[in-house]
């Protein structure tokens, strides 16, 4: 167990260069096996807690939009590589002169478009869920965490309103 993890979400944690992670309370390293007996959860820790819970939420709000934009993207650049197929086998077909050189080449651009489509489409699908799954992951960490001392976030979150009232 990383006891600095816990130590993060705690009001007494201690850092210096010299001596590195210490708590405030005993002036000691940390030294529990899976869990302090004098954590105090820090209120800037509860604050992160709830601006992260926000950020799912947002991110979550956005997944019509991304795969909406997916879709569209995604199709428009199949109707573009598709619909341009009889366009380049035509290319191979007839002889190369300057005019069929150019038609080539706007082919060849129409195919560079339709897979710069897709591609976008591919990137923001992945952006998305590669944050959602790390703001996931940070929960989900905490999560573990809050379980060793028997809470969970609501719990937390709603003795942090409670306590500020």
């Amino acid at each position: 167990m990383i006891q600095a993890k816990h130590c993060d979400l705690c009001d007494y944690p201690k850092r210096s260069l010299k001596n590195g992670l210490t708590c405030g309370l005993t002036n000691k390293k940390p030294d529990f096996k899976v869990a302090c007996s004098e954590i105090k959860f820090s209120n800037s820790f509860k604050e992160y807690l709830l601006e992260l819970l926000n950020e799912i939420e947002q991110v979550k709000k956005n997944k019509t939009y991304v795969y909406v934009n997916f879709t569209i993207l995604g199709i428009i650049g199949l109707i573009i590589i598709l619909g341009n197929y009889s366009r380049l086998k035509e290319n191979f077909e007839m002889e190369f002169n300057h005019s069929s050189w150019i038609y080539f080449t706007g082919t060849l651009l129409l195919y560079v478009v339709g897979f710069l489509l897709i591609a976008m489409a591919f990137l923001k699908l992945i952006q998305y869920r590669k944050t959602l799954n790390k703001l996931r992951s940070n929960k989900r960490e905490i999560d573990l965490i809050l379980k060793n001392y028997n809470n969970d976030i609501e719990t937390l979150l709603n003795s942090k309103n409670t306590s500020s009232n």
